[in-house]
């Protein structure tokens, strides 16, 4: 039997929610991250959490489902973003 490799593409698609995609401690740290230095690229990111690439996209992809955050292509360059949108601070709500 021959060594298949797993995509993220072949992740079931269950929908999770907001609350389910931060029950990942990872999750968190890459949030807090983005929160500091917005725009990293994958590569960095990953440099920073001590994680392969493979691993982090797969937490991207989850974060990026739920909307927690977006990407933004820079000519070859992928950079990553928390969509602002869906952190509304309390003092907005009234």
């Amino acid at each position: 039997m021959k060594n298949k490799r797993i995509y993220v593409t072949d992740m079931p698609r269950k929908i999770l929610t907001v609350s389910e995609a931060l029950n990942n401690p990872l999750r968190r740290r890459i949030l807090l991250l983005l929160m500091d230095q917005p725009g990293l690229s994958a590569r960095q990111l990953s440099r920073r959490l001590g994680i392969s690439i493979g691993n982090l996209a797969g937490h991207l992809l989850i974060l990026e489902r739920v909307g927690l955050v977006k990407e933004n292509r820079r000519g070859r360059r992928l950079e990553f973003y928390l969509n602002e949108l869906m952190f509304i601070s309390e003092n907005s709500l009234h």
